[in-house]
């Protein structure tokens, strides 16, 4: 009978295979197919502009609004004008009617939409109904479009008008008038020729002067003159 015993052997190193390879397979978590884009299914990327081939070439932040300038198409070659809220990501998407340089405006109906590099602004019948000052415009290469004062110097005055935007800028004291102009965002800079600070805020006025212009601005009032003959003469409507 010892002919047998190499076959009892054999059939029991099987089996004993089997039961090991079975084991190992109830042991090792099982795996499935992972579809090749499975990463954009649990991170979808939100759809900014009205076309994936549309991309935005300006963002402008401000405290309860990211609004996007999107490229143009056949359908309206000046691009989209994109508004998120930050409260509840509600959407608007208005196509681009008219370009001044970096102002952009919507209309749609009887409300305009115009955001710069400086504030957004909602118009409604020739109402504004709302206006924010934009913190943050980037363009789409990652440049900032705003220009305030130059880079390393402070703020010292910050006035709005009905026509400017003025920076009194400096590095300890004020030295430089500059104004943005909120029709087509051009820019003036022009060194203090003289300014006085001192006492109460509302004493403060700052003039600044190139060739016969002349520029003199407090906490009340913006005037330009030319010549000594008065130009423009503003009220200041908000001063940071």
């Amino acid at each position: 009978m010892k002919f047998l015993q190499p076959g009892f052997n054999y059939k029991a190193t099987l089996k004993l295979a089997l039961v090991s390879a079975s084991s190992l397979f109830l042991l090792t978590p099982s795996v499935k197919a992972v579809p090749a884009n499975n990463s954009e299914q649990l991170n979808p990327q939100p759809q900014i502009c009205p076309s994936a081939k549309l991309l935005p070439k300006r963002s402008f932040d401000t405290a309860k609004y990211s609004v996007y300038i999107c490229r143009g198409d056949n359908n309206n070659a000046l691009g989209y004008y994109v508004r998120i809220s930050k409260t509840d990501n509600s959407k608007i998407t208005v196509p681009v009617t008219s370009t001044t340089g970096e102002t952009y405006i919507a209309s749609k109906g009887e409300i305009a939409y115009a955001v710069t590099p400086y504030e957004l602004q909602v118009i409604k019948n020739r109402r504004v109904v709302l206006k924010e000052r934009v913190n943050n415009a980037i363009a789409g290469d990652g440049q900032a479009l705003a220009k305030g004062c130059p880079q390393g110097e402070n703020i010292f005055g910050e006035a709005e008008t009905k026509s400017f935007i003025v920076y009194i800028c400096g590095s300890n004291l004020p030295t430089n008038y500059i104004a943005i102009t909120r029709s087509g965002n051009r820019r003036i800079a022009v060194p203090l020729s003289s300014y006085n600070s001192k006492g109460v805020p509302e004493t403060s006025q700052y003039i600044a002067v190139s060739g016969d212009i002349r520029y003199f601005l407090t906490r009340k009032v913006l005037k330009i003159s030319d010549n000594g003959k008065t130009i423009i003469k503003e009220k200041v409507l908000h001063w940071n």
